[in-house]
Order: C-alpha cells, then structure tokens, then sequence
C-alpha cells in the first residue's frame, strides 16, 4: 500500500468519526415514580428477638440422704395400668414422687429415742439429788463443794438431755427425707432413676417444672431497653404454631448489662393454661423501641428509594429540571432507624424533595426520567 492510498484511509475515518459526534443517538426518558417527602410523625419501629420457651419455675430434686430406691410414684398409663412415673406427668405439690429404703432411718429413730429415755432418767435423778443437796445446804448440813457437786450433775444431765433430743429430732428429719415430695404443681420434665438405683446425697433424681405461665428472656440492646416498661403487653409467636399470636407481658428488665454482650435481660412471661407451650420451643417476639427522637416528626422515604452512593454512604434521587428536562439527581443522605417499609433521613433532603421510588436502582446520575403518574 502507498503513502497516498494510507492518507485517504486516515482521512476517510476521520470524517466517519467526525458524522458519528453528529449523530449521537439519545435515550428515551425513563420511567420512574416519584413522590415529594414531608415530616411524618414518628412511628415506633422495633426490633425482633428469638429464644428458647422456659418454664416459670423449675427445680432438680434430689436426697438428703443416700439410699435405694424402693418406689415411684404409679400412675395409670393410657393402656388402663398402672406404671412408675415418667416424664411429661403432672403431678401436684405434696405427692411423693421417689421412696428410698427407711429401714436404717427408723433404727436411728429408735436409738435416740431411746437414747432419750436413758438420759430423761438420769436427768430425773440428777434433779432429785439436787433438791435434796439445796435443802441440805441451806440447812447448813453438806458443805458447799458437795452442794456445787450436785448442781454441777443436775446441768450435765440437763445438757445431755437436750443433746439426745437434738439427735432424735436429726434422726426424725432423715426419716422424713426418704421420701421425695413434689415442691409445687408441676410436670416431670426430667427422670434419671428407676427401682433399685442406689441415690447418694445431692444427687439430681428429677427435674421438675410449673408450666402454668412460661416465660423467654432476651437481650436487648440499651437503645431498646429505655423505651419498654415492666408489664408492656407484648405478642409472642412460636415456631409450632405459626398461625397463633399468644398475649405476654415483660415481668422482668435487668438492671444492669451483661459484661460480654452488653445487653440487657428482658424477661416476658406468657400464660400457657392450655400448656400448648412446652419447654424448649422456639419463640419470638418484637420488642417497640420508641426514643424520643424517634417522637419527633421526621422525614421517611420508602427503603427501595435508597441506593449505593460513592464512598460507601447512601443516596437517593432527586427529581431536578435540567434544560427544561426532568433528570435524577443522585442527592447523599444520612440514615436513621427503620420503621417498617420506610427508613428515617437524618439529612441530605428538604421537605419538598421529589424523591424517585421506584427504579432508582436502574438510574444513573443526571439520566433522562419520566415520572409516570
């Protein structure tokens, strides 16, 4: 190829480039809603917890002292005979769930109580000998250490009878202790022994439960905490019925956070008559967390007109007048708490604003919009 063809293709493109500048296609406006943003009052938005279903009271029952075990408490199972306790009975405070043996516990009943007899005798004689040395002495007739001798025996004596009585009473408390009774009204929610275990003291036997009024605890954060208050009713929902709200109310706020989590314990109770709620079910709730800044009227901006802005903040678009055309601005905002659908604006938008709601996501700044009505 020679120089002169180069040159007319160099030139030919240059005037192809040159009718390209000239015809730049424009895009169609696009289509967007939009609505002007005012002051709102604020509404209370909230955050939602979860955690684990607990029974109002709930207690491990064990022996004071050790021994086998030679019976349960028997129920009628559903096949019409009788069986030994198990778990998910309810039984009412007062029964006797567990029997160890009592035979040594009734020997050593029997031992102080005789132990008792012995030492009452003696005590009985000391007294007479007593009576008998004060006459004596005040007749002149025994000298003052046979009188002192005499007292001496009778409070021994005395001492020696309240010790044996204290033994008794120890023996009579140990007897009693062989039989495991139901503390309150409640379910067995835990079994560890049957017929012949040999039990030693402290050991944990059953664990029973009050069902009556469940509750669940969570941890709330301190921008939460200061806006509820003991007795607020509040709607529990749990896993196993998804369909049914159950009506609670907050019988518990800690005063002090957890050092680790920095949160607070926020107890909820919730009356379970029908005892649907077991323990260990999974339950949540949506605790309102309303700050005094939240009360004021704020603006509000449905959460789909928020986009990605440079730097890592948040924007939205602004419909502006460019050239007698309507284009999105893209306007930096500063966000506050969520409240449903809609996200507080802290700053970066006036009352008036028309702000694009819908499609904003697709935008670009300073791009051709319609707003459809």
């Amino acid at each position: 190829m020679n120089v002169k063809n180069s040159i007319a293709i160099i030139v030919l493109g240059l005037a192809m480039v040159g009718c390209a500048k000239h015809n730049v296609i424009q895009q169609p406006p696009q289509g967007v809603q939009a609505r002007p943003v005012a002051y709102e009052q604020g509404v209370a938005s909230g955050l939602r917890f979860s955690a684990v279903v607990m029974p109002d009271m709930e207690a491990p029952l064990s022996f004071r002292v050790p021994g086998y075990v030679v019976s349960l408490k028997q129920v009628r199972g559903q096949d019409g005979r009788m069986r030994d306790l198990a778990e998910g009975d309810h039984f009412n405070r007062g029964a006797i769930l567990v029997q160890i043996r009592t035979s040594e516990y009734q020997d050593k009943v029997k031992q102080a109580s005789s132990q008792i007899e012995a030492t009452e005798a003696s005590a009985l004689k000391a007294k007479l000998d007593f009576e008998r040395a004060t006459r004596l002495y005040e007749a002149q007739s025994i000298t003052k250490p046979e009188f002192d001798s005499a007292k001496a025996q009778f409070d021994a004596t005395q001492a020696e009878v309240r010790a044996a009585r204290a033994q008794t009473s120890e023996a009579e408390v140990a007897l009693r202790d062989t039989s495991l009774v139901m503390p309150f009204s409640g379910d067995i929610v835990k079994k560890s022994v049957d017929l012949g275990t040999f039990v030693g003291p402290g050991t944990p036997v059953l664990a029973v439960a009050n069902t009556d009024i469940v509750k669940i605890t969570v941890g709330v954060p301190d921008t939460t905490v200061q806006s509820i208050r003991l007795g607020e009713p509040v709607e529990v929902t749990v896993d196993a019925f998804p369909n049914r709200p159950f009506a609670a109310h907050i019988s518990r706020i800690s005063s002090a956070a957890d050092p680790t989590t920095k949160n607070f314990d926020v107890e909820v109770a919730i009356a379970n008559r029908e005892h649907l709620l077991k323990t260990g079910m999974i339950g949540s709730l949506k605790l309102e967390m309303l700050s005094l800044a939240e009360k004021k009227p704020s603006l509000m901006v449905p959460i789909s007109a928020v986009v990605q802005a440079a730097g890592g903040n948040y924007g939205v678009f602004v419909v502006a007048q460019h050239t007698g055309k309507e284009v999105a601005r893209l306007r930096t905002v500063e966000t506050g708490a969520v409240v449903g659908t809609d996200i507080t604006v802290v700053s970066g938008l006036t009352p008036g604003d028309r702000i694009i709601t819908t499609g904003a996501n697709l935008l670009k700044d300073g791009q051709l919009v319609e707003v459809l009505q």
